[in-house]
C-alpha cells in the first residue's frame, strides 16, 4: 500500500506544478492580449509623434502635445565651419494643423501584437500631413549655406567587393564631404516635421553611403566570390593555349541585392570581342609560298576561324556557374585547318590564275595538278582572288545562271555561286583560253580531275585563289591564230585581183584546230571581204578603178 501511496503523490505533485505553469502562461497570454489590442490604438513604448514623446498615448492625447510643441518653432542650421542660419517658421511659411483623425492614421499600418519588441526597441512616427511649408523659400534659406558654394568636395562612397592582390576583399565605405541640395532638403524637411531644434551639416546633411563593409548582404557576396576566384579557363589555340588571367575573370562577377553571384555579360562580351579581334583569321590576309617558288599574299574570301560571339559568351557563363576548371575550345561559328602561323595547314587547294593550273595539296604533298578555265574577265566574269573554303560536295547538280542552266557531274562551291566543275564542253584547258571561252567565275575542270578532286576533299577544304605575273602559260593555239589573224589584216581593198590572197586567208583559218579558230579575234574581217568579192564577181558592185598611170616625163 506504501508503494502506492508514494506513486500517487508523485503524480498530484506533476499534476500541481502542470496547473501552476498553466496559470502562469494563460495568465502572461492574457496580459499579451490585453496590451495587443491596446496598442492598436495606442502609440508602443519608447515612441514619439514627429519628434513628441508619444509612449502609451493616443492620438488625442498627442494633439495638444504637439501643438505647444510647434509653439514659436525654429530650426538652428549648423555648417560645416560653425556657422548657422536660423529658419523661423515664418520664413518657409510653416503651418501646423495636428488633428486627432490625422494622427489615428499611424495606427493602420501598426501591428499591435510587436507592442513587446518595444519595450526594447525606439519607434518614430512621422505624420507628414500636419506641417506644411514652402519649399522654395525653404531652398532659398538653404542656399546661403557655405556647404553648397565650396570649389572642391570628398565623395561619398559605398563599401564593395573589389578583386585585389589574389582574392576578393571589402573596399570599405568613405565618408565624403559632399551635400546635394534636394538631398539637404529632404533632410532639412524632415527635421521640421519633427520639430527638431537644430540641424548639423557635419552630422546629419553629407551625403551618407548606403553600404557599409558591415553590410550582411555585402559580406555574403564576398564569401560566395571567393569560392570561385581560382577557377581556372583555358582555350586550346594550338601550341600556345591562352588560360584567361584571374584578375579579368574578377571582373566577370557581380552580386545581387540578396549576395548571390550574378555575371557582368556587358564585360563578358567585351572580353569576348577582344578574344576575337586576337584570334579570327576569317577575311585576313594569308601568306602563301606558291608551287611557283614566289610568296604571295591574298587577301579577300572568308576562310578562317571565327569566334561565335554569342556562343562564346553563353558558353563562358555556363563555365562559370559550374565552377570547375575548363580547358576547351572557342566556340567557332567557322573552323579552319591550324591554329598555326597558315591556318589553311598543309591541305589545301592552290589555283594560279595567270598560269591557269590547279594544285592539289594533301598532308604537305602535291597530289594532283591540272590546267583549268577560270572566269572570263572581259565578260565580267573574272574568278575572285581569296581564300575560301569549300561549302559542300554535290554529285550530278544543275548550275544555273542568268541565261544558262547546265547538268555537272561534280560540284564543290566555294563563293557563293562560284566553284569547281567539271566543263566537258571545254576543248582544251588552260594557256589563254578563258580569255575567249572562260567561265562565268568558276573553276572549269577535265572530267577525271574534278572526280579526283571530289574524291579526295570535303566540306571546309582550304581554296586559295591567286594571282602571279610572270607565270602566264604560252597558248598555243593563240600562236597558231596569230598568223591567220596577221593574214586577215594584210587583206586590204577588196578587188577581183585578191580572190586568190582571200580563199587562201580561208583555207588557213579552217585548217586551225576548233579552239584556235576561237582566238581568231578579227574573222568578221575576213567574212566581210568575201562578202564584197562576191558581189564584185557577180557585177553586182562595181571593181575599184585602177590608179591613173603618171604622165610622160
Amino acid at each position: 500500500m506504501d508503494k502506492v501511496k508514494n506513486v500517487d503523490l508523485k503524480s498530484w505533485n506533476w499534476k500541481k506544478i502542470g496547473i501552476i505553469a498553466g496559470s502562469i502562461v494563460g495568465g502572461l497570454l492574457v496580459i499579451y492580449i490585453i496590451f495587443s489590442i491596446y496598442f492598436m490604438s495606442h502609440y508602443f513604448f519608447r515612441s514619439t509623434v514627429n519628434g513628441v514623446p508619444s509612449s502609451g498615448k493616443s492620438a488625442s492625447g498627442m494633439v495638444d502635445k504637439i501643438q505647444e510643441a510647434a509653439k514659436g518653432y525654429s530650426l538652428d542650421v549648423i555648417d560645416e565651419d560653425g556657422s548657422d542660419i536660423k529658419i523661423a517658421s515664418s520664413d518657409i511659411d510653416m503651418n501646423v494643423d495636428v488633428t486627432e483623425d490625422k494622427l489615428s492614421e499611424l495606427f493602420k499600418d501598426q501591428n499591435g501584437f510587436a507592442w513587446v519588441k518595444y519595450i526594447f526597441t525606439d519607434k518614430d512616427y512621422v505624420c507628414p500631413t500636419i506641417v506644411s511649408l514652402n519649399n522654395e523659400k525653404l531652398n532659398n534659406k538653404l542656399s546661403q549655406l557655405k556647404c553648397l558654394t565650396r570649389e572642391t568636395t570628398t565623395p561619398t562612397e559605398n563599401a564593395k567587393v573589389v578583386f585585389k592582390g589574389d582574392e576578393f576583399v571589402i573596399e570599405p565605405e568613405k565618408y565624403g564631404n559632399t551635400v546635394e541640395i534636394n538631398d539637404l532638403t529632404n533632410k532639412v524637411t524632415l527635421a521640421i516635421y519633427k520639430f527638431q531644434p537644430t540641424f548639423d551639416i557635419v552630422k546629419e546633411g553629407y551625403l551618407q553611403p548606403a553600404v557599409l563593409s558591415t553590410d550582411p548582404t555585402l559580406n555574403k557576396s564576398l564569401a560566395n566570390l571567393n569560392k570561385i576566384k581560382d577557377i581556372k579557363i583555358t582555350y586550346e589555340t594550338g601550341n600556345d593555349p591562352y588560360t584567361i588571367p584571374k584578375e579579368t575573370i574578377a571582373t566577370f562577377f557581380g552580386s545581387d541585392n540578396m549576395g548571390e553571384i550574378t555575371y557582368n555579360e556587358d564585360a563578358i562580351m567585351g572580353f569576348v570581342k577582344e578574344m576575337a579581334s586576337k584570334y579570327n583569321t576569317a577575311g585576313k590576309a594569308k601568306n602563301l609560298h606558291t608551287s611557283y617558288g614566289a610568296d604571295v599574299t591574298i587577301s579577300g574570301g572568308d576562310y578562317g576561324w571565327k569566334i561565335n560571339n554569342e556562343g562564346e559568351k553563353n558558353q563562358l557563363i555556363e563555365d562559370l556557374k559550374n565552377g570547375k576548371d575548363v580547358k576547351r575550345e572557342f566556340v567557332y561559328k567557322q573552323k579552319a585547318a591550324s591554329h598555326g602561323a597558315n591556318d589553311y595547314g598543309d591541305s589545301y587547294i592552290e589555283i594560279n590564275l595567270t598560269a591557269q593550273h590547279l594544285i592539289l595539296h594533301k598532308n604537305g604533298s602535291v597530289v594532283l595538278e591540272s590546267d583549268i578555265v577560270s572566269g572570263n574577265p572581259y565578260k565580267g566574269n573574272a574568278t575572285p582572288t581569296g581564300a575560301y573554303g569549300i561549302y559542300y560536295c554535290d554529285k550530278d547538280a544543275i548550275l544555273r545562271g542568268e541565261g544558262y542552266e547546265t547538268p555537272v557531274a561534280y560540284w564543290m562551291p566555294f563563293n557563293g555561286g562560284v566553284g569547281l566543275h567539271d566543263a566537258t564542253w571545254q576543248s582544251s584547258f588552260g594557256g589563254q583560253r578563258y580569255k575567249f571561252n572562260g567561265s562565268h567565275g568558276c573553276i572549269n575542270l577535265p572530267l577525271n580531275v574534278a572526280a579526283s578532286i571530289f574524291s579526295q576533299v570535303s566540306a571546309g577544304y582550304p581554296v586559295l585563289v591567286y594571282s602571279l605575273g610572270g607565270t602566264e602559260q604560252v597558248d598555243k593555239e593563240i600562236e597558231m591564230a596569230k598568223g591567220v589573224v596577221t593574214a586577215i589584216n594584210n587583206i586590204g581593198p577588196v578587188n577581183p585581183g585578191k580572190a586568190e590572197m582571200i580563199a587562201s586567208v580561208r583555207a588557213q583559218y579552217e585548217a586551225l584546230p576548233g579552239a584556235a579558230k576561237q582566238a581568231v579575234t578579227n574573222l568578221n574581217i575576213l567574212e566581210a571581204a568575201e562578202a564584197e568579192l562576191a558581189a564584185q564577181l557577180s557585177g553586182q558592185v562595181p571593181p575599184p578603178e585602177a590608179p591613173a598611170e603618171p604622165p610622160a616625163a
